[in-house]
């Protein structure tokens, strides 16, 4: 079962997302899909969070996973994902 989520971007965020994504022939979306996908899938990924000490508000620290994530997507499933 897959649940449909909507995100906010910043813009500088969302261009350098979207330069991924079309370098790969994907929907910004899928590609978005994949690389979240393959950081809770491979061992090592976390997400801590702290005061932060400088001023009001926390500071989160992005852990990412230190192994190459490998994706295999079947042929009917590619149909469905609209590849430019």
């Amino acid at each position: 079962m897959t649940r449909t989520i909507s995100i906010d971007l910043r813009p500088e965020v969302e261009e350098k997302l979207s330069e991924i994504a079309e370098g790969c022939n994907l929907p910004l979306e899928k590609a978005c899909e994949i690389v979240l996908s393959e950081f809770a899938r491979v061992t090592g990924g976390r997400i801590y969070v702290g005061k932060w000490r400088e001023g009001d508000g926390l500071m989160f620290v992005v852990q990412w996973p230190f192994l190459t994530g490998l994706v295999k997507v079947k042929g009917e499933e590619t149909a469905k994902m609209e590849v430019k």
